[in-house]
């Protein structure tokens, strides 16, 4: 991770980025294609069957869960940059999953996640950021996730113009979430379905000068209290430990171009593995 003034100019995909891109490339061409369909509730996989795989975001569908990751885009963000930052994201946590997938190190996710990202060209101040730590937590889940939230995006703000408004985008995401029944449902099943938690809330926003910015926030926590029937962010919990990390990142769009190829053909044979499902963070 680096200061802040390292991104204010064009970074580009780094070569361990391009190395772990051509990686992924050969991996495919030599490993056979497993359609296997997800395992989950048949309500998991109505609700994913409604929506094509390859739809684009829009201006009315404008926040994503993508499994147990919840993406939100600002009002500024453009279409073309919603789409680019999206598929930076669906990227790392492929990466992020395959890599960690025998790691149970609460932090294992996150930091994987946070170093394809950096390898792909953003950057991720130091001084921005949450180290991955264990809190004591208490209150509903909902409460919690927010603070967790809230706690990144203060780290941010003091080093970073514009990064206070990252907060409402996630407030906003996770307020529209709990107006859609049935997705929810959906959301809570991938983040409950290992023991305990374990979910992403990345809010997005665009700042005048064009950059991207992302607040990545990540809550693992294996305890059995969590589950049971109750939706996660409906659950209350006293001194229940969580561990959880935040970090800034921000993108330079220009700098895309160079793995736009790449990224989309490695996410187009992985499209049909990973559930997606679109929502409108903003009602009128």
């Amino acid at each position: 991770m680096e200061s802040f003034e390292s991104y204010r100019g064009v970074k580009t995909c780094t070569d361990l980025g391009k190395e772990r891109l051509a990686r992924a490339k050969a991996q495919l061409a030599v490993t056979p294609r497993a359609r296997v369909a997800l395992v989950s509730p048949a309500s998991v996989r109505s609700a994913n069957a409604k929506e094509p795989a390859t739809t684009n975001p829009t201006r009315e569908l404008d926040a994503m869960v993508l499994g147990n990751t919840l993406v939100g885009y600002g009002d500024n963000i453009s279409l073309e940059n919603m789409m680019i930052i999206e598929n930076l994201i669906k990227f790392s946590k492929l990466e992020a999953d395959r890599e960690t997938r025998d790691n149970l190190h609460p932090a294992a996710w996150h930091r994987a996640f946070l170093v394809c990202m950096e390898q792909m060209g953003c950057s991720v101040p130091i001084q921005a950021s949450v180290e991955f730590r264990k809190r004591s937590a208490s209150g509903t889940m909902k409460n919690v996730v927010t603070a967790i939230v809230k706690a990144g995006v203060d780290a941010a703000k003091a080093a970073i113009p514009g990064a206070t408004v990252l907060a409402a985008v996630a407030d906003s995401t996770l307020a529209a979430l709990e107006k859609e029944p049935e997705l929810i449902q959906v959301f809570n099943y991938e983040v409950t379905k290992v023991k305990g938690m374990k979910l992403a809330l990345l809010p997005c926003e665009q700042t005048k000068n064009g950059l991207i910015i992302v607040s990545c926030s990540s809550i693992n926590q294996d305890s059995a209290v969590v589950g049971g029937g109750v939706l996660f962010l409906d659950l209350k919990i006293t001194s229940l430990d969580i561990y959880q990390g935040s970090n800034f990142l921000a993108f330079n769009p220009a700098a895309y171009a160079e793995v736009k190829d790449d990224i989309e053909y490695v996410l187009g044979q992985h499209r049909r593995e990973v559930l997606a499902r679109r929502f409108p963070r903003r009602r009128s």
